[in-house]
């Protein structure tokens, strides 16, 4: 999914073969198959990783689902700013890392419930559109009880419709921890883009003045749920990807 005049990261291609310049040279050694190296390109959250991430591949064998989550939580720690070695490449063993994310983790510094619901990316805040992406179902219930809080409560006040902002975190962990899914919650801010949505959607724009999106693992297929939580058709998410300049 691709912003046009925003903040979403961006990754040209000479900074990509610059990223993969290590791995390359294990692929070239015999070192690794190039089903490996897609394997774990796959598995990597930033291709910053894939270099460390092979040579742990092919000289210590781990787990690719341990190596994955891993790697994962240190990258999450890492901009948190709660890890020691933000380099992973002084790491010296897939043990090393390990080490220093189980230590993390024992302190007060891993997981407290404040950074669990701080756990979140602003992709976009402008007069126009809010656009966030949590990382934890803490961060996803708070980001639904308050910026992109819609459905109206019995006593007043608003909640979220979306079963990801719920109490109960498993319809959160199932879609982001085990399908690999992506969420961004959108709020139309701007007049000039609600008359827009209520020029294209005249019976539903204003459900749609909260959206969120689920980008799959592929990176290609999008799903939307309006401010009610209806599934939006695909034809539905292409026009209101269009009004909101997301391609």
């Amino acid at each position: 999914m691709k912003l046009k005049n925003s903040k979403l990261i961006k990754k040209d291609k000479i900074s990509i073969l610059e990223n993969l310049k290590q791995a390359k040279i294990y692929l070239s050694q015999g070192k690794l198959s190039k089903d490996d190296l897609e394997l774990l390109i796959k598995s990597s959250p930033d291709i910053k990783y894939v270099g460390w991430m092979s040579k742990i591949w092919f000289t210590e064998k781990p787990d690719i689902d341990d190596l994955r989550n891993t790697v994962e939580e240190y990258d999450t720690f890492v901009k948190r700013g709660k890890v020691k070695t933000r380099d992973i490449n002084q790491f010296k063993s897939f043990k090393a890392l390990q080490d220093e994310i189980s230590q993390i983790n024992a302190s007060s510094e891993g997981t407290s419930s404040k950074d669990l619901e701080s756990d979140y990316e602003t992709v976009l805040d402008n007069s126009d559109l809010l656009i966030m992406s949590p990382h934890t179902h803490e961060a996803s219930r708070k980001l639904g009880l308050s910026y992109f809080s819609f459905r109206n409560c019995e006593g007043g006040g608003k909640d979220s419709a979306w079963c990801t902002t719920y109490k109960a975190p498993d319809h959160f962990i199932s879609y982001y921890h085990t399908q690999n899914i992506t969420f961004y919650y959108v709020k139309v801010k701007s007049p000039k883009l609600i008359d827009e949505l209520k020029s294209t959607f005249p019976k539903k724009y204003k459900e749609l003045q909260v959206v969120a999106l689920v980008v799959h693992e592929d990176g290609k297929k999008i799903d939307g749920y309006d401010g009610k939580d209806k599934k939006m058709s695909s034809e539905e998410i292409k026009k209101f990807t269009n009004i909101i300049g997301i391609s």
